[in-house]
């Protein structure tokens, strides 16, 4: 099915039936739950926008891998131009719904479009080409998926001028257990950093080949 609203998105979340407790009530159903509400529409959004005819040439762009026109936030940046139109096509998204959480998804894409290319040649695996079915899989079907990158700060009690920062990213996947990383260096300054290429790689291959070539990333990332 392919979503393309606010309301197709929350009927589509009916199909799933995942144990979920919010302040320690178990929650019946997520697309109804109210303290759920703000999350759901703020998704919704991404969907919204890329169906409203002022917004579609920012809101999506023709995928080269497959010729096809998809949501901005699934396609994968070969441009200075692509790269402008996503930031300002998150403007508008956040602008909308204060944090519309689904562009880190194009930056989860872009990361591992080169991450599993590079983990290929290095290590003669078939990364890339199951991550390419995954994302026309993903693309066809506008789906949203959850990518988080965070930064433990190193010791919050000193303060920020004394305290030794480390870097850490958590992957995620519905297939795989959430592995951590940290290694001590600067903050990743754009998609194409190793560090972000690092995002959720690990959760897609789930092997010892994938994991020393996510060190390896790691290593280079200063």
């Amino acid at each position: 099915m392919i979503i393309e609203s606010t309301a197709a998105y929350r009927e589509s979340l009916r199909a799933f039936k995942p144990r979920v407790f919010v302040n320690g009530a178990l929650v019946s159903s997520v697309a109804d739950e109210p303290s759920l509400q703000p999350g759901i529409n703020a998704i919704g959004v991404t969907y919204d926008l890329a169906q409203d005819p002022s917004h579609v040439p920012l809101m999506s762009a023709v995928e080269q891998e497959t010729g096809k026109r998809v949501n901005r936030n699934l396609h994968i940046d070969r441009t200075s131009d692509d790269l402008l139109a996503k930031l300002e096509a998150v403007r508008i998204m956040c602008r909308e719904a204060g944090c519309a959480q689904r562009y880190l998804v194009h930056d989860a894409f872009n990361g591992l479009y080169q991450a599993t290319q590079r983990c290929d040649a290095e290590h003669g695996t078939e990364y890339f080409s199951r991550f390419l079915n995954f994302m026309t899989e993903v693309q066809d079907g506008d789906q949203t998926y959850g990518v988080a990158m965070t930064d433990a700060k190193g010791d919050r009690v000193a303060k920020t001028t004394q305290s030794k920062k480390s870097r850490t990213v958590t992957s995620t996947s519905l297939r795989a257990v959430p592995t951590v990383l940290s290694y001590p260096g600067p903050r990743p300054s754009s998609p194409a950093h190793p560090m972000c290429m690092a995002l959720s790689f690990i959760a897609v291959s789930g092997d010892d080949a994938g994991r020393r070539c996510i060190c390896s990333l790691l290593r280079r990332a200063d």
